[in-house]
């Protein structure tokens, strides 16, 4: 497996080339510029436009006709496949779950999700379960992204603790044009999985709103794995005057899901009631030499869990229902402020302020097992940006001043440099900290005696070095770029036993180095090349990490129809550590068909796995061989 990758890199890097001395004079039209585009401005890690070019730090970016054509309900596939590095687990059809069992663990660079050290945002505002200190990946729905822009590595001196992998940040919705638009997508799909979603936008003069609803559901592939899930979202702006506008958004996202544990041992009765709540209010300035923002931001969590029991012939307890429910509350408030200033040519310093304000509780009986009591945390943080462009050269520095109510200050720095030796060519070189404060669960949660959370656990660190060649040719028809990264760091958190208990604890120091590369080609008006590649080696592996990681698209839009066909390759991807390791290996490959006779209707086939493939992303959670979709979308 590993000698097949290389080889198709180096096949696809020679073909393109060849290509792309025959068409670089063909303007680019709809199908193309959608994923690589090298040349367009980015905000993450920056917080203000910025030339994805000249930007020290690498950042990928996934548009909304990307998201559009891959007819999911979930955002998270769409990322791992289009950015390099980005790994999510799956259990099934639909839906991830939370608590022992669930999937929808983010990876990057060897950071995992699950423990908190890849950040989520909305539109620039963390959004995780703050009482298990991680993401819930069913609330990141696909229809509320207008874009998404992912920065690689360290990004914790804008955005504070838990970007230490890197940020992913979900840009929501924005109405388009004058008038309203309204739009609706139907799909069926094997094993009963249904999805609908229906948005309508509407702009008139300076007020603008979006409104959108979601519904998905499956009865899974196996036993007790169905899926349920309803979403809404709920976005307004209103243009004040020429420097000045506010918008305020709202989402909510209802799961259900059935856990049906390991397939070698299933799970009775598991199952899941998550409700996820987010709301944020905005208020922007632009002066020409000066913009920036005051953000209000409000996330919530309602989690209803029934952790099940093992059938009476299985070695695992326990093998009666449990007398109670498990049940978590959270609640994550803050406030971030910036404003960036142009003092003279080629120089911007932006400065910001955070104030968020955490808690939450975890209970069975909320009398006698109580595990989590209304704890409340704080962290207050203000940092600086400073760039300056000295003629082909942009250079970076920044530091970041956090203050956690347990833990004190943290001095959080960053620095880059940018070299433009042409026109479309960069050399970029970026150094980074990441930090993550231990959660919650971690510090004080115990679901037995003597463990295993920990009130002396320290910040874990981490410190990243990134170069990266990006490279493109006239009108973007071929883009490419390529990072090459080593992270050291120290402290992080682990379960391990300690006098015969298992307890969490600090483990001491490791490193991670990896590559990771992007490439786009515009071969024809209407067909287009999208591949990517990562590879990352861990001192200390974690699951749910492949260590090669590989993707390539191909969409032709001949006419009326677009047809599109993608191979995925994944090894050595980690199903447990330690002495007896387990890892996984495999190949997809997905087709998606779609006819538009009129220019408001589209029906639309694709199969995923079209091989049948056996694998699995979790230890003993098989996932489905070839499935099938098919359905109808409209835009009126």
């Amino acid at each position: 497996m590993k000698k097949e990758i290389p080889f198709t890199i180096i096949f696809c890097l020679y073909s393109i080339a060849g290509l792309a001395r025959n068409y670089t004079d063909v303007p680019p039209d709809s199908v193309g510029n959608e994923t690589v585009n090298l040349s367009e401005v980015v905000v993450t890690g920056s917080r203000i436009p910025v030339p994805r070019d000249v930007l020290p730090h690498p950042v990928s970016v996934v548009h909304r006709g990307t998201i559009e054509r891959s007819a999911e309900a979930s955002l998270l596939p769409v990322l791992m496949q289009q950015v390099p590095g980005l790994f999510v687990t799956s259990r099934g059809m639909a839906g991830y779950g939370v608590s022992g069992g669930a999937a929808g663990g983010i990876s990057m660079r060897g950071f995992a999700g699950g423990s908190g050290q890849v950040l989520i945002l909305i539109d620039g505002h963390p959004q995780y379960a703050t009482i298990y200190g991680h993401p819930v990946a069913d609330a990141y729905i696909a229809s509320e992204a207008q874009r998404v822009e992912v920065s690689h590595g360290a990004s914790s001196t804008l955005y504070g603790a838990s970007a230490m992998g890197g940020a992913v940040n979900i840009i929501t919705r924005q109405a388009a044009g004058e008038g309203n638009r309204l739009s609706a997508r139907v799909s069926a799909a094997s094993y009963g999985t249904q999805r609908y979603a229906v948005t309508d936008t509407y702009r008139k003069g300076k007020f603008s709103g979006i409104l959108s609803a979601n519904y998905e559901r499956t009865d899974g592939h196996r036993p007790n794995s169905s899926f349920d899930s309803r979403t809404g979202f709920l976005k307004l702006g209103y243009l004040l005057s020429e420097n000045w506008n506010v918008a305020g958004n709202v989402n909510m996202a209802k799961a259900k899901a059935r856990v049906p544990g390991q397939e070698s041992n299933p799970l009775l009765e598991g199952a899941t009631d998550v409700l996820r709540g987010m709301a944020g209010l905005s208020l922007e300035n632009s002066y020409g030499k000066t913009r920036g923002a005051i953000n209000f931001y409000y996330n919530w969590g309602d989690h209803e869990i029934n952790d099940g029991y093992y059938p009476e012939n299985s070695s695992s307890y326990p093998q009666t229902p449990r007398p109670y429910l498990f049940f978590s509350t959270d609640y994550m408030g803050g406030v971030n402020i910036y404003q960036a200033l142009n003092l003279f040519p080629g120089n911007t310093l932006t400065g910001g302020f955070d104030v968020k304000l955490y808690g939450g509780n975890a209970y069975r009986d909320p009398v006698t097992e109580i595990y989590a009591d209304h704890v409340k945390l704080n962290e207050v943080a203000g940092y600086i940006l400073a760039r300056q462009q000295l003629r082909k050269f942009l250079v970076e520095a920044g530091v970041r001043l956090e203050n956690h109510k347990l833990y004190g200050t943290e001095w959080v720095p960053q620095a880059g440099v940018s070299f433009k030796a042409a026109e479309h060519t960069s050399l970029k070189f970026s150094f980074s900290k990441g930090f993550r404060s231990p959660n919650m669960r971690e510090l004080y949660m115990n679901f037995f005696p003597g463990g295993p959370s920990n009130p002396a656990l320290e910040p874990e660190r981490s410190f990243s070095y990134d170069l990266t060649l990006s490279q493109a040719l006239p009108d973007n028809r071929l883009s490419a770029a390529l990072t090459l990264y080593y992270i050291r760091g120290d402290n992080m958190i682990a379960v391990i036993p300690v006098e015969g208990i298992n307890k969490n604890m600090n483990t001491g120091k490791f490193a991670n180095k990896g590559i990771e590369l992007s490439l786009y080609c515009m071969i024809l008006d209407n067909l287009n090349l999208n591949v990517n590649y990562s590879y990352l080696d861990m001192e200390k592996p974690v699951t749910g990490a492949p260590g090669n990681q590989f993707y390539a698209g191909v969409t032709y839009q001949p006419g009326k129809f677009t047809v599109s066909t993608g191979v995925q390759v994944i090894d050595k991807l980690y199903l447990t550590t330690g002495e007896n390791a387990r890892t996984s290996a495999y190949t997809l490959v997905d087709a998606r068909v779609s006819f538009r006779p009129v220019k408001w209707l589209e029906a639309f086939v694709k199969g995923d796995n079209l091989l049948g493939k056996k694998y699995e992303t979790m230890i003993g959670y098989p996932m489905p061989g070839a499935t099938f979709t098919g359905g109808i979308a409209m835009t009126l």
